[in-house]
Order: structure tokens, then C-alpha cells, then sequence
């Protein structure tokens, strides 16, 4: 949910504190037609907020709305910082009807440029979702942002006209350069640009929804907070000495109030930006030996209240595969070390997943005719919910934060809608705590180069949640050829971003991403591969088998998987390897598969 917060701040401060400044810096120059035209363009967003967007959504050139949005934003931007830097007085020259009306319509465009956003994500969260966490975090997120900008509005008139001016400067640079690279990264991804696979690969970290440029906004509040802290108070202290002591203790008051906005935005951003890793150290504790020689017994642990018991600790949850009455049940072992001890918890799966106190088993009724269904479990691992399945279970994944789930399943391309009898997936979002369906990914609007994306026969699986469940990874195959695409639950839109990638797994820090990817001919095609999402490079895993299986992370420099022993052996058991290749990998838990961490 804290990524969520973070960028619903970033949106609010880009939309608000534009026309808190510019208010402000009218109301300095006495340009009253101004300041009531920005004032009614302020109050006119709020209906285009929602026709906006309603257009956003359905708009087939996003990117290049964006682009366009973020280079006029850019432009008046421009307009703004060439006239606070002249220190014009505005009054003398835009008295005309014109340039208020300039004025209303920057006003509108500035704010309604990330507010349509945020408004469609709160649909989303409030009236699809129906997640009271994500819309109590839209609310607060915009509620704050929104309170930094009245904030400014407020100090900008106790504070010494040169402190003022030195931080409206300062503002005005930093949202140029911030739109700017806007427009750039979004040109980029809407093809506008010569060389734009690459510059929009360079930009992405940068980008508005990237992994630093997130936080970027918050340099539009704490920028010119220490630009003014930073003028020199000489002024203050002749004033006080001239005997003026009221009108400087205002102005000091009010520095002082531009100290507490630069200080609570450096608290909040950094608090923000450290709660949502939860990092587990790269290597260390959670790592466990080579496993011995000899499988463990059966049931080695006991039953369920023993599953329960192991599961207060930091634990992995995994499918048996060895061939006994055992066969198919849920499993616990603990994390540490995983062969000292195991626990069966009953439940008979074909794939697993967890997150925070709730979890999914896909489940086989195998007979004459065999059926499927989920199983959404506790902590406990009682079942809460069964809900039948339309084919096969293949996937499953859930949120770190527990909110929202993903069940993949084959079936054939006639059944899914289109003239093949070759398998195809399907593959639906789930509310984990109502157990409602949020959605078919075929349902989203899928991009790439900047353009809407869309083939008959699109086919979604391996998917994989950042720490929020709103952004999500997943693989995309048309036409013969597979895509790792980039997902936003409230947007209902997913982004190519490379080719030749197959169920995704993002790290606990969401930097790196590991997936099989195709390397070879029908016999061993496939080799794993890890992804740093920051540059867009990879590299291969240390083991060189071709194996079938999505990754689990045990920390963020290790990485688990299931291997048969093999090619006539039913029996797989987990393996363990180090993403930098410095240990060799090695078996982790024998007689095992669809392995889950939970911490």
C-alpha cells in the first residue's frame, strides 16, 4: 500500500503546488485579475477531473497524451519561472480578458494533468476493488499533498519578499525539470522520438512511475523550503533592530513554517520510502545448508498443529512430491532449515501461494471426470473459501500485502474465444479477503511502443506482485512470441516492456526480476535469467539447466525453484542459487515443489 501512498503524494504534489505558488506569487504582485482566474480554474478541475479521466482510460495514444499534457505543463512552467526570475509586476501589462483566461485554462490543465490519474485509481479502489486500506490511502495521500500546498499559500504572505521570491525560483526550476523529463520519458514511449526504445529504457527508473522518480516531487516542497530558509535574514534582524520586532517575529514564524515544511517532507518521503522494502539482507541466516544425502520421512513433524506451530516463524510453505500418502499435500518447513523439520497441513494442492494471513490452493478433483477449484486458506491453513475453476490450475500468486490474488488456468483457445484447439491461459484477479473477481487480464488495455496492443489470441501467466498489489509483472505470449509486461490494477493497463520472458518473479526490494527465458531448441529450451529493472540488463542464473518453473526469492540475493531428478522421476525437489553466481547451486528441500516464503 506504501507504494500506492507514495504515488498518489507524487501526483498531488505536482497538481496542487503549481497553483499554490502561482497564487501566491499573484497575490505578491497585486495581480488580483490573476489570482481570481487561477482561482476559478482551480474550482473548474474539479468536474474535468472526471472527464478526464473517463477519456484517459479509453484514449488509444496514452503516452502521447501524457507527453503532450507534461510538455505544456512544461511550457507554462517556462512562462512562470522567466516572469518570477524578471520579478515582473504582472499587473501592468495581462489586465485583458486574454490572459486570464490563459490563466484559468493553465490552471485547470496543471492540476487536472495528475488528478485524472489519482481519480482513476480511487474508482478503482472504492467502487471496483472495494478495498477500504487502498482508498483510505488515495484519500490521506491527496489530503496531505494538498495540505502542503495550502501550507505554502499561507506562509508565502509572512515571509520576507526576498525569501519568497528565492523559493518561487526555486520551485520553478525544479517542476520544469521535472516536466520536462516527463515529456521526454513519455515522448520516448509513445515513439515520437528518433532511438526511442533506448532513451525510454534510460528513462524508465526516472520516469513518473519509476523506481526514483516516485520521490522526485517531493523536491517541489522541500526545494524552496530550504531555498528560503537559506536567504540571508539580514533584513529580519534590521527590522527587529529598527523596533519592528512584531512584523519580524511574523516573518521569523514564518520561516519557521517554511523549516517545518521542508522537515516534514524529508520525514514523510524517507519514512515512506523505508517502510515498504522490509529488505532481507542479501545473504546470511535465511540461507540453509546443502541438504543431507537421505530424504526426511514422511510427515516428518507431524500433522496440522505442528504445521501451525512452525508457521509462527519465518517459514516456506511447498507441495510434496514424494511418492507416499503424502503425495500433493500442503507441507511447512521452516525457513532456517527447512530438512530439520515438516509439517503437513492437509490440504491437497497442485499450486500454492501465501501472503500476510491468507492464502490459495489450486486443487484437483481427479476421477471419471475430473473437476478444479481454489481453496483460499488462513494462517491456520483452514479453508474460507472454494470457488470452481474453468480449466486446469497452472499458476498462483498473491500479494505481499495479502490483498489481492492471481489463478492461472489452461484451457483451449475455443474455449477462451478464438479458432484454436491448442491450450491457452486464462488468467483472474481475485479480492482475497470477499473472494470477488477483479478481472481477466485480457479484460486490461495492453500497451507497447506507446500504442494500444491487441491480438485474439493473448494469453497472460506468471504473474508477480510489487510490494502493493496495484503494480504487478506478468508474462504476455501472442502470435508465438512471449512479452514481460508491466502491470497497474488501477489504471486496468499493462506496458511491454522486452521480449522473451516467461513467469516473471519480482525480488522482495523490487529491483530484480528472475524468469525463465527460451535459449535453446524443444528439447532444453529454457535457462533462467535475473533482470535488474533499474537498467534493463540481465544475466543468467549459475545453474544451466532447462527448467520449467517460476522462481521464488528466499532473500534478495537467492532465489528457489523446483527440479525433477529426473527425466523418468516424478519426484522434484526445491533447489536454491545465488543470483550473483558466488555459491553453487544446491538442493534446499528434498521432495518438494511450488515453493512459497512467507516472513
Amino acid at each position: 500500500m506504501n507504494d500506492l501512498l507514495i504515488r498518489t503524494i507524487s501526483q498531488g504534489l505536482q497538481a496542487f503546488l503549481p497553483a499554490a505558488f502561482c497564487l501566491a506569487w499573484f497575490r505578491r504582485t497585486l495581480s488580483h485579475r490573476a489570482a481570481s482566474a487561477q482561482r476559478w480554474g482551480a474550482l473548474a478541475a474539479l468536474p474535468l477531473t472526471a472527464v478526464a479521466a473517463y477519456l484517459f482510460q479509453r484514449t488509444p495514444h496514452q503516452s502521447g497524451w501524457e507527453a503532450t499534457l507534461a510538455a505544456t505543463a512544461c511550457t507554462a512552467g517556462v512562462w512562470f519561472a522567466v516572469a518570477v526570475w524578471r520579478d515582473a509586476d504582472v499587473e501592468a501589462a495581462p489586465r485583458s480578458a486574454v490572459f486570464a483566461a490563459i490563466v484559468f485554462a493553465g490552471t485547470a490543465l496543471v492540476v487536472v494533468r495528475q488528478t485524472m490519474e489519482i481519480a482513476v485509481v480511487f474508482a478503482v479502489a472504492a467502487f471496483e476493488v472495494h478495498s477500504a486500506d487502498a482508498t483510505r490511502t488515495i484519500c490521506v495521500a491527496a489530503a496531505f499533498s494538498l495540505g502542503i500546498a495550502a501550507l505554502w499559500a499561507l506562509l508565502a504572505r509572512r515571509l520576507p519578499r526576498r525569501a519568497a521570491s528565492n523559493a518561487t525560483r526555486a520551485f520553478a526550476i525544479v517542476f520544469v525539470a521535472q516536466a520536462a523529463l516527463y515529456a521526454f520519458h513519455e515522448s520516448a514511449e509513445a515513439r515520437v522520438l528518433p532511438w526511442s526504445d533506448v532513451l525510454h529504457a534510460a528513462t524508465e527508473p526516472y520516469g513518473p512511475d519509476g523506481m526514483y522518480g516516485k520521490y522526485v516531487s517531493g523536491a517541489l516542497a522541500i526545494v524552496p523550503a530550504l531555498a528560503a530558509l537559506l536567504t540571508p535574514l539580514g533584513g529580519v534582524v534590521a527590522l527587529a533592530f529598527a523596533g519592528a520586532r512584531r512584523r519580524a517575529a511574523g516573518q521569523v514564524r514564518a520561516m519557521a513554517g517554511a523549516a517545518a515544511v521542508a522537515l516534514v517532507g524529508v520525514l514523510v518521503m524517507g519514512v515512506v520510502a523505508s517502510v515498504p522494502n522490509r529488505e532481507v539482507p542479501a545473504s546470511g541466516g535465511l540461507v540453509a545448508a546443502p541438504a543431507a544425502a537421505a530424504a526426511p520421512a514422511a510427515g516428518a513433524g507431524g500433522g496440522l498443529e505442528a504445521a501451525v506451530r512452525l508457521s509462527a516463524n519465518p517459514h516456506v510453505l511447498f507441495r510434496r512430491t514424494g511418492v507416499d500418502a503424502e503425495y500433493g499435500k500442503l507441507h511447512v518447513a521452516p525457513l532456517a532449515s527447512p530438512e530439520t523439520g515438516r509439517a503437513a497441513a492437509q490440504l491437497e494442492c497442485d499450486r500454492i501461494s501465501f501472503g500476510v494471513s491468507r492464502g490459495i490452493c489450486l486443487h484437483a478433483d481427479r476421477g471419471v471426470l475430473t473437476s478444479y477449484k481454489a481453496i483460499v486458506f488462513d494462517g491456520a491453513f483452514q479453508p474460507v473459501r472454494t470457488f470452481a475453476l474453468d480449466g486446469q490450475p497452472s499458476r498462483t500468486r498473491v500479494s505481499p500485502d495479502g490483498r489481492v490474488g492471481t489463478i492461472t488456468v489452461f484451457m483451449t483457445g475455443k474455449a477462451h474465444g478464438y479458432a484454436s484447439a491448442a491450450f491457452s491461459t486464462k488468467t483472474t484477479l481475485v479480492d482475497m479477503a470477499s473472494g470477488d473477481e477483479l478481472g481477466d487480464l485480457e479484460s486490461f488495455t495492453t500497451w507497447r511502443n506507446g500504442a494500444r496492443f491487441h491480438n485474439a489470441d493473448f494469453n497472460f501467466w506468471g504473474v508477480t506482485f510489487a510490494h502493493d498489489s496495484n503494480q504487478f509483472y506478468a508474462t504476455l505470449k501472442t502470435s508465438g512470441q512471449t512479452y514481460l509486461v508491466k502491470g497497474d490494477l488501477g489504471l486496468r493497463k499493462l506496458t511491454v516492456l522486452r521480449e522473451n520472458v516467461e513467469c516473471p518473479s519480482l525480488s522482495p526490494d523490487n529491483r530484480l526480476i528472475g524468469y525463465k527465458k527460451r535459449v535453446g531448441g524443444d528439447m532444453a529450451p529454457w535457462r533462467f535469467y535475473i533482470l535488474d529493472v533499474a537498467s534493463m540488463t540481465e544475466h543468467p542464473l549459475a545453474d544451466a539447466r532447462s527448467l520449467d518453473d517460476q522462481l521464488e526469492w528466499v532473500d534478495n540475493g537467492h532465489v528457489l525453484y523446483a527440479a525433477a531428478r529426473s527425466s523418468q522421476s516424478a519426484v522434484r525437489d526445491v533447489w536454491i542459487a545465488a543470483v550473483d553466481g558466488n555459491e553453487a547451486p544446491h538442493v534446499f528441500l528434498r521432495e518438494a515443489e511450488s515453493p512459497i516464503v512467507v516472513r
